[in-house]
């Protein structure tokens, strides 16, 4: 094996390359571009064939890592966090460069192959799944993060609107505050205009109708016109992002549903209790496909951050909050787990004996999640759908094994 560094810019791609013996072979500095690239290839393979170079680098994301990976080079995905301790240990006088990163990648790799695994692309059909899947959980937080700024402009600027309609995100009520953006325009309508309205947008909550217009009547904290006149230009601009937001959101769900079940996996993964049209396409994307991925159930539940951390030194023992771990698959497993109390009975009542020995509710569903997660494995690997029935068994089974083993102990 030879062993480079490469430390990336958007400009530049830095270069160290050394063999076995630690030996520089070369090293410097090519344009990162597809001249650039070609330049770095024939450097590199002056020494030796791609499939006999491993590349540790401080990023798996980027049109010229696929290049390389597909070119027959070995890649290296390296933490950064990790790079800069290193970097440390090998000198302490905090001299920081590109140059001397690629050098401490080249070191760092040469010196810990061996405990690190290299970059495995999964199938592109599930790629593409875990793609779509991330970019609808950032759609949803701007969703979060525009619906909580209008609720703070509404309560402040627009009092009368508050409670109107059931949800401030629905498409009707969002329409109203585009139509009447200010608490004036809304108290000026009379009972018939504001029942025309309704009716023209098809509101389906007649019940509702009666106490909407009581509130056009209702006493109300007043707010002057020009707070009024200057606020509904931000409330009419978050009304306009929310319908987008709403309308992008159900479109990548379509997309999300439509592709997954177009994958051979689709139906052990729907099968899962409490899943639903969005948790199990993301449970999916987290899992993937490719069987060697992961060595073990413990390299599974660290990467996806359901295992805690334990710091033991001397007499000392504490475990603490995984903060190093996939943030996406530790969301999507503990979403999950909640969602399964509602509908597996040995899921609450693990559940339940957790908050019983003191954890909290979050720590209760990592908990839980730490436990499916191992039967998610499990399904994953023989490709069946999920049975109650079989999990019971398994437990029931573990439990009257325990006595016998202390029997023969």
């Amino acid at each position: 094996m030879y062993y480079c560094g490469i430390d990336w810019s958007d400009k530049t791609l830095e270069y160290h390359l050394r063999n076995a013996e630690s030996k520089v072979l070369c090293k410097g500095v090519v344009a990162a571009g597809v001249g650039g690239m070609a330049e770095l290839y024939s450097k590199l393979e002056r020494h030796a064939c791609p499939e006999e170079i491993g590349v540790a680098i401080e990023t798996c994301h980027g049109a010229w890592i696929q290049a390389m990976l597909d070119r027959g080079y070995i890649i290296y995905p390296v933490n950064p966090k990790t790079v800069e301790r290193f970097r440390q240990a090998c000198s302490a006088n905090g001299v920081k460069t590109d140059k001397i990163d690629s050098k401490v990648l080249s070191m760092f790799l040469l010196t810990f192959h061996k405990e690190n695994k290299p970059l495995r692309p999964d199938a592109p059909e599930i790629i593409k799944l875990r793609i779509l899947c991330q970019d609808r959980l950032r759609l949803t937080e701007e969703h979060t993060a525009k619906i909580n700024e209008l609720g703070a402009v509404v309560k402040c600027y627009y009092p009368a609107f508050v409670g109107l309609f059931g949800r401030m995100d629905s498409e009707i009520a969002l329409d109203f505050l585009i139509r009447y953006p200010t608490q004036s325009q809304f108290k000026k309508l009379s009972e018939r205009l504001f029942s025309n309205w309704l009716g023209r947008h098809h509101y389906s909550c007649p019940r509702r109708v009666e106490g909407m217009l009581e509130k056009l009547h209702a006493p109300v904290f007043g707010v002057a016109e020009h707070l009024q006149d200057s606020k509904k230009h931000l409330i009419c601009y978050l009304s306009r992002s929310l319908k987008m937001l709403n309308a992008e959101i159900a479109e990548r769900d379509r997309q999300i549903n439509d592709h997954l079940d177009s994958l051979p996996e689709s139906d052990w993964v729907r099968s899962l209790p409490g899943a639903g049209n969005v948790l199990a396409p993301s449970l999916m994307a987290c899992l993937g496909r490719d069987p060697e991925r992961y060595s073990s159930t413990g390299e599974a539940r660290a990467f996806m951050g359901t295992a805690p951390v334990t710091f033991a030194s001397g007499n000392s023992c504490s475990v603490h909050f995984r903060r190093g771990c996939w943030k996406f698959a530790r969301r999507t497993l503990q979403l999950f787990a909640e969602q399964s109390r509602h509908h597996c009975c040995w899921a609450q009542v693990f559940y339940e004996k957790q908050r019983a020995g003191g954890r909290k509710h979050h720590a209760a569903l990592r908990a839980l999640a730490h436990r499916w997660l191992k039967i998610l494995l499990a399904m994953k690997r023989t490709g069946s759908c999920y049975n109650e029935a079989v999990y019971l068994n398994d437990q029931r089974r573990h439990i009257l094994k325990i006595p016998m083993l202390k029997a023969v102990n």
